[in-house]
């Protein structure tokens, strides 16, 4: 067992030293590994490419290339292709300590694939791209290379508070009643399971079974909050099923006092769930749990009377999707001598209707709409 601590000065009666290790540890607490900027890798229509200028951060060490560096691609197969990688390189071993760039090359083959990263105690490397040396060309153009900088496995761009980051810790959950005062400065984060989000659900007045058809355990919730130490921040939540991952809900809120500490009500983000069209019309679900559908035009012949006035047979419509409750359903038809009315209880599949005229014979063309709830 061992407490480290550091750094402090010498005195006469106390030495204190420290290694490279020591301070490239030290970083590691809040700088990931990735790139700052640039490095992007450059064809010239030879079989050299350029690493552009840039920088990065490698396990805690820092590196920058100031102006392009060339790398030479060695000659492709006459018959089969392989895939090299352009890499930054860690190595601590005692007689390299450095961090350069280096083609890393892959196998000549039938169905080629990059060659892996290395990644020991003394040796680490991210890569920046690929490069796909075609059999029998003698030359790199653009199309052959990939840019693998965005891929956080591989390379991506430097983490802030790496290890804050990396944590996924129960400590770190709020309550839904804690002030924002209670938040750390800056991007806050965390996740929430079946014991802890049955209070965030309350707050924001969601009833898991009756607004969303799911029972309150299959849901997890992502909290994101941006706060200030004066109290001020916004905070937005977004609650999916554990399972399949559809999203049910995001409620934003937010403070903007720093006398009174407290968050504003929740305020719901609606967004489209879903949308489409079939034979039967068109339809947009939405996240608060409402659907429209629309109808297609449809024809429809004046065949029976009535006295003086005349009529279709009733008719039904099919909704394009289906409703959790009979819905409101508006019915319009063309003409300035006939009108569209329901003619019985609409469902939750579809909607009876009929056409009347005060003249007789034709036929008119009906226009349906409804709206009511999908869940």
């Amino acid at each position: 067992m061992a407490e480290l601590y550091r750094f402090f000065n010498s005195t006469p009666d106390d030495k204190r030293t420290y290694q490279a290790t020591d301070f490239a540890q030290f970083f590691t607490n809040f700088l990931g590994n990735g790139f700052f900027d640039g490095l992007g890798v450059t064809a010239s229509d030879s079989m050299v490419v350029g690493v552009r200028s840039g920088s990065a951060m490698i396990e805690g060490h820092q590196y920058t290339n100031t102006d392009t560096k060339d790398l030479t691609v060695d000659g492709a197969d006459s018959t089969n292709d392989r895939i090299d990688r352009v890499v930054l390189r860690l190595d601590s071993n005692t007689d390299k300590r450095y961090i350069k760039a280096f083609i890393k090359k892959g196998r000549t083959i039938a169905s080629p694939s990059p060659p892996d990263l290395e990644r020991t105690d003394y040796i680490y490397e991210l890569s920046l791209a690929q490069i796909r040396v075609e059999a029998g060309k003698s030359y790199i153009d653009s199309s052959q290379i990939t840019d693998e900088r965005g891929d956080h496995e591989l390379m991506g761009r430097v983490q802030v508070a790496r290890k804050i980051a990396d944590q996924i810790n129960t400590v770190d959950i709020k309550q839904p009643d804690d002030p924002p005062s209670v938040y750390q400065e800056g991007i806050f984060q965390f996740y929430m399971g079946s014991v802890n989000l049955p209070a965030w659900l309350d707050s924001m007045g969601i009833d898991a079974e009756n607004d969303y058809g799911v029972n309150e355990s299959r849901l997890r919730a992502y909290a994101h909050t941006i706060a200030n130490k004066t109290n001020t921040g916004v905070q937005e939540v977004t609650i999916f099923h554990a399972n399949d991952y559809r999203i049910f809900g995001v409620f934003k809120r937010a403070c903007n006092s720093i006398d009174v500490n407290q968050w504003g009500k929740w305020h719901e983000v609606v967004f489209v769930s879903e949308e489409g069209e079939n034979a039967d019309g068109k339809f947009i679900k939405r996240s608060d749990g409402v659907l429209e559908c629309w109808s297609n035009d449809i024809e429809v012949d004046i065949t029976s009377t009535s006295g003086a006035i005349y009529r279709s047979d009733a008719e039904s419509w099919k909704y394009p999707a289906l409703y959790r409750e009979p819905p409101v359903v508006v019915i319009s038809s063309t003409g300035s001598t006939s009108w569209a009315g329901t003619s019985g209880v609409a469902g939750t599949s579809s909607a009876p209707f009929r056409v009347f005229k005060t003249t007789s014979g034709g036929s008119s063309t009906v226009s349906i709409y409804a709206v009511g709830r999908w869940r």
